[in-house]
């Protein structure tokens, strides 16, 4: 009774390593080697038992670090080329590094309707919903338009539900 169990964990174990490997695939597929890189360590760390599937991850591993090595670091410097950056990685996921690349334009145009709201959606996706309410307040009061826009984008769901979000949003001045 005691082998067909082990056998049963064993096949779990393989299925979980399997199923990292393919989230690790489908990063490097989009060309997102950090996040590739990271769930491989992952996988290496938990799963030293998987042989087959083990020594792929780490054929993988190096060929994240080859591409990361060798791709060129973009540095934006006009306000267009941090806005448009800030956007892109916005929308990639990238929330964090986003949220960098559109401080760095508000430097630059401090009352930019949207960079203010790029700040805001960003900051909402990144958890940091000071920054987003705040934010989005200034784009507001620099275009009334943005009331709009922010009551339909979800890039604001994790803040919608908010007193503050529902009062900006949907006060009266609509």
């Amino acid at each position: 009774m005691s082998g067909k169990r082990g056998a049963v964990s064993n096949d779990r174990r393989m299925s979980q390593a399997v199923e990292a490997f393919d989230r690790a695939m489908k990063a490097f597929g989009k060309k997102d080697y950090e996040k590739a890189a990271e769930i491989l360590d992952e996988l290496i760390a938990a799963h030293p038992d998987e042989r087959d599937v083990l020594e792929r991850a780490r054929t993988y591993r190096t060929l994240c670090e080859r591409a990361v090595e060798r791709r060129p670091a973009y540095k934006p410097k006009s306000f267009e080329d941090l806005l448009n950056y800030g956007v892109f990685l916005h929308n990639r996921g990238e929330y964090q590094e986003a949220l960098r690349f559109f401080h760095q334009a508000a430097e630059i145009h401090p009352k930019n309707e949207h960079v203010l709201y790029c700040l805001a959606a960003a900051a909402a996706r990144a958890g940091d919903n000071a920054t987003a309410l705040k934010s989005l307040r200034s784009a507001i009061a620099v275009s009334p338009a943005s009331r709009a826009q922010a009551r339909s984008d979800s890039d604001f769901d994790p803040i919608r539900e908010e007193d503050e979000f529902v009062a900006l949003v949907y006060s009266a001045a609509s």
